[in-house]
């Protein structure tokens, strides 16, 4: 066999060699790719991307440094040659003084070239360093989003399992149909008694109201009702304990209330300014005055969060005359009990299930009238 012939057979060996080699890297990549596409690319964490940007950041202002540098250098080179160039116009000027001009002015000029071209270089960097911190911090806000995002997965799953834990307790607590035999179904009272079982609402366990120990006169029902107000309006009897909200055809909708205590009650026509689902609750100073205790929950301490021990209950409507706040609410309790008596501290009450309907039925902007 000769040399060629080796040569030959050893230059083939190597192209299947490589080709082998290449075909394998594909497959490896094929599957890699694949697989990277049945899983979720999350994208880089806060953190790194915080890195990078601090690093884009850092070559950013290292790049405007040397642009700041080298136009100094550009602004010298022309300051020399310019200098060079009147003192060479001059009459009296040596001959050896002539020359020594002229040679700094070519070699200034050659330098000047560089200079020019190093800034140019040091602007192309700063251009390229400007758009990689631009793509960094747009990482970076994207990862923020989807850190975001996925703590809102995270909070509504945490509220989901609270809600479906809450319901099952509620349903194995809760006696069935224990409310339908308390009365005659006959009784138009007893249309919407069911509505006063335990519930979930908001993220909160609502618990049944016994209603067996409210009155029935107390209860949520349809009646008759003729007035001048227009459908929509709601009127407070706070003397009969009684809220209506005027419907058409003579009718209205009426709700069991507890008033205000004597020296604390409010009459007058507003407006239903605002709602809120399990709203905040701030007493006002006057009341701080006569309960200390309730200091804690002032204004300066951001007041009372909603929830199932606040006082204004599940919603809370909130009454306004004349674009400011009368300060009066129509407002829901867990002291079911106190419907129908003179308890509260000059506001309207009601059963939280009640309030819940009423907030559901009422827009903001309707009328209130207080008798």
């Amino acid at each position: 066999m000769t040399f060629k012939s080796v040569f030959s057979s050893i230059s083939q060996l190597r192209h299947i060699s490589l080709f082998v080699t290449l075909a394998t890297a594909l497959i490896v990549s094929g599957c890699v790719s694949s697989g990277g596409g049945v899983s979720s690319y999350v994208g880089p964490s806060v953190s790194s991307a915080t890195a990078k940007l601090s690093n884009a950041r850092k070559s950013a202002k290292e790049a405007k440094l040397d642009v700041r540098t080298a136009k100094r250098q550009l602004r010298k080179l022309e300051r020399n040659i310019a200098r060079a160039e009147r003192r060479l116009k001059r009459k009296r000027l040596s001959a050896s003084r002539r020359d020594k001009l002229t040679a700094s002015v070519k070699r200034d000029t050659r330098q000047l070239r560089s200079a020019k071209r190093a800034v140019r270089r040091a602007e192309r960097k700063l251009a390229r360093a400007e758009r990689a911190e631009n793509r960094a911090s747009r990482s970076m806000s994207a990862a923020k989003r989807r850190q975001k995002d996925a703590e809102r997965r995270i909070a509504q799953d945490k509220k989901r399992r609270q809600q479906e834990l809450a319901r099952a307790e509620i349903e194995r607590k809760e006696p069935k149909a224990e409310s339908r035999s308390l009365f005659s179904l006959s009784d138009p009272a007893l249309k919407n008694v069911q509505d006063y079982g335990a519930r979930v609402d908001g993220g909160f366990s609502l618990a049944a109201i016994p209603i067996q120990k409210v009155n029935k006169r107390y209860y949520r029902q349809e009646v008759k009702y003729r007035t001048s107000h227009k459908p929509g309006t709601l009127i407070v009897d706070p003397h009969g304990r009684f809220l209506y909200l005027v419907m058409r055809g003579g009718k209205a909708m009426r709700y069991g209330i507890g008033v205000g205590k004597a020296g604390f009650e409010w009459k007058g026509t507003a407006k239903v300014g605002w709602k809120q689902a399990w709203p905040k609750w701030t007493p006002p100073a006057e009341m701080i005055e006569r309960r200390p205790e309730l200091a804690k929950w002032g204004v300066d301490n951001g007041g009372m969060p909603g929830g199932l021990d606040n006082p204004l209950g599940a919603r809370a409507l909130y009454l306004f005359q004349n674009g400011k706040d009368t300060l009066y609410r129509l407002h829901g309790t867990p002291q079911w009990a106190s419907i129908g008596t003179a308890a509260s501290s000059g506001c309207i009450r009601l059963m939280n299930q009640d309030v819940i309907d009423l907030y559901n039925r009422v827009p903001s902007g309707a009328t209130v009238v207080v008798l």
